[in-house]
C-alpha cells in the first residue's frame, strides 16, 4: 500500500493529523496549502506574528475570514483544533500546549527560528524544519535536543537540500559511491545588494533580502551545508569551486575538478535549471556499463543523475506523512558538523558599523570545512553583529573584529554548541 493510501486509512479511523505550521510569509503560505491539499492532514493551525497574514494563507485557499479562529487563548485553540476550525494565533510557544502531531518551522528567521525550534523540542513536538539558516548554524544542537526529549527534528523534502539527500539515497542503494552532491546555480554575484537586485525581486515577487541572499549565492552555500552536515561530505574549497558544465557533460567535468569523492560543490550557469545532482561511480562498472548506456545515463565510468526540479513546499507533505506514519526523520544528524558557513565582508566594513542580515548590504556567505571556520563569524550570525575592527571586501569576518548581541537565543545556543565562552 502506498504512503498515501496509509496516511488516509489512518485518517479514516483516527482522524487527520493535525500540523501547525510557524510562518505565513512566501514558504510558510505555499506549506499551508500543500498541507490542506494532502490526503490524511490538515494545517490545524498557523503561527505568525503578524495575524493578518496568516488569515490571509487561509483565505487564498477559499476559507471564509468569518470561519477563523484568532486568539491567543490555548484553551480555544484546542478546541478549534478539535472541531476542525481553521486557527491562527501570533505566539508559537502556544504550540507547546496544542494537540498538534508536527510543527513546521517555515520563517527562515534565525533567532526566532531557533527559539521556536527549541521551544518545540523541549514540549516533545516533532518539528520539520524549512529554515536553512538555523539548521546550517544550530542543525547538530536541534538533533541532540530533540533525542533528549524523544521526539524528532528534520530537514524536509522540497528544499533543495532535502531533495539532494533524497537523491543521494537513492543513488546509494543502488549500489554506486557518490563523487559529488551539486547544487545547481543559474547565475552569481556574490556583491548583489537590495538595490542591485531590486528588479529580480520584483519579477519574482520575493522580499529583497531573500532575493539577494539567492543572487549572491548565500542561500546556496547555507543549503550546501546543510547536505555536508547531514551526509559527511565536505567543500573542496572554501566557497566550492562552482563548476561551469551541462547535463550533458556534468559526470565528466565535475570529477575532473574535485580533487576527491564525498564533496559538496555547485554547477554554475548551464542548463541545469533549478535542478540538483548526484555524480557517482559504481564499484562494479563492468558489470554494469552496458547497462548504464542502454539507459542513456553514457559510457561511465562517472554518472550523472539529475533531478531537473526542486518543488519546494509542495513536496514537504512526503516528509510529515512519513514521520507520522512511521515515525521517521528525512535526515538524522548523529555526529557534529563538518562544515559551517563564514560570513564574508560584501564591502569594506569599519570599526562600529552594525551589520544587517543575510541577502543585505554587508556580507555574504562562503561554505568552508568545520576546523577551517574556527574563528570566524558564521554568516547565521551577521545580523547580530557590529563591528570592532575594520575588514577588507571580499575578507571573512573575524570573531575577534565583531561583538555580538549576547541577548539573543540563537547567539547564546551557538556559542555554548561550539563550547566558545
Amino acid at each position: 500500500m502506498g504512503i498515501w493510501d496509509r496516511l488516509q486509512r489512518r485518517a479514516d479511523s483516527d482522524g487527520e493529523a493535525a500540523i501547525a505550521v510557524i510562518g505565513a510569509g512566501y514558504v510558510g503560505t505555499g506549506v499551508v496549502h500543500a498541507i490542506a491539499q494532502s490526503p490524511g492532514m490538515k494545517p490545524a493551525v498557523i503561527v505568525n506574528r503578524n495575524t493578518d497574514r496568516a488569515i490571509d494563507a487561509l483565505t487564498m485557499m477559499g476559507v471564509s475570514a468569518n470561519d477563523i479562529l484568532v486568539s491567543e487563548s490555548a484553551d480555544e485553540l484546542v478546541s478549534a483544533i478539535r472541531s476542525g476550525t481553521p486557527a491562527v494565533t501570533p505566539h508559537a510557544s502556544i504550540l507547546a500546549d496544542l494537540p498538534v502531531d508536527v510543527v513546521v518551522e517555515a520563517t527562515g528567521a534565525l533567532d526566532y527560528g531557533t527559539e521556536s525550534i527549541l521551544t518545540m523540542l523541549d514540549a516533545g513536538k516533532h518539528v520539520v524544519s524549512f529554515n536553512a539558516e538555523c539548521d546550517a548554524l544550530l542543525g547538530w544542537l536541534f538533533h541532540e535536543r530533540a533525542r533528549a526529549n524523544d521526539v524528532i527534528y528534520t530537514i524536509a523534502d522540497g528544499d533543495q537540500p532535502g531533495v539532494l539527500f533524497r537523491l543521494q539515497q537513492q543513488v546509494e542503494a543502488m549500489g554506486f559511491e557518490v563523487t559529488a552532491s551539486l547544487n545547481c546555480k543559474r547565475h552569481l554575484n556574490v556583491h548583489q545588494n537590495p538595490e542591485t537586485g531590486a528588479g529580480y525581486a520584483a519579477r519574482d515577487t520575493t522580499s529583497s533580502h531573500m532575493t539577494t541572499s539567492f543572487g549572491d549565492g548565500t542561500k546556496m552555500q547555507v543549503e550546501q551545508a546543510v547536505v555536508a552536515n547531514a551526509t559527511g561530505f565536505i567543500p573542496d574549497k572554501r566557497g566550492m569551486h562552482g563548476i561551469e558544465s551541462t547535463v550533458a557533460t556534468a559526470a565528466v567535468d565535475i570529477p575532473a575538478i574535485l580533487s576527491a569523492p564525498g564533496r559538496v560543490d555547485f554547477t554554475l550557469a548551464g542548463d541545469f535549471g533549478a535542478g540538483v545532482g548526484i555524480v557517482g561511480r559504481h564499484p562494479n562498472h563492468d558489470l554494469h556499463k552496458q547497462a548504464m548506456g542502454f539507459y542513456k545515463m553514457g559510457d561511465g565510468p562517472d554518472y550523472f543523475f539529475f533531478r531537473p526540479y526542486h518543488l519546494v513546499h509542495l513536496e514537504i507533505p512526503l516528509t510529515i506523512a512519513e514521520l507520522i506514519l512511521d515515525n521517521e526523520p528525512l535526515v538524522t544528524i548523529d555526529a557534529p558538523h563538518v562544515a559551517e558557513v563564514l560570513a564574508i565582508a560584501k564591502k569594506d566594513l569599519a570599526s562600529g558599523e552594525k551589520l544587517d542580515c543575510i541577502g543585505g548590504f554587508s556580507a555574504y556567505g562562503h561554505i568552508d570545512t568545520a576546523e577551517n571556520a574556527v574563528g570566524y563569524l558564521p554568516v547565521g550570525l551577521v545580523e547580530y553583529a557590529s563591528m570592532t575592527a575594520d575588514v577588507a571586501q571580499d575578507q571573512p569576518i573575524p570573531l575577534s573584529a565583531v561583538s555580538l548581541d549576547e541577548s539573543k537565543t540563537v547567539v547564546s545556543e551557538w556559542r555554548k554548541m561550539h563550547g566558545i565562552a
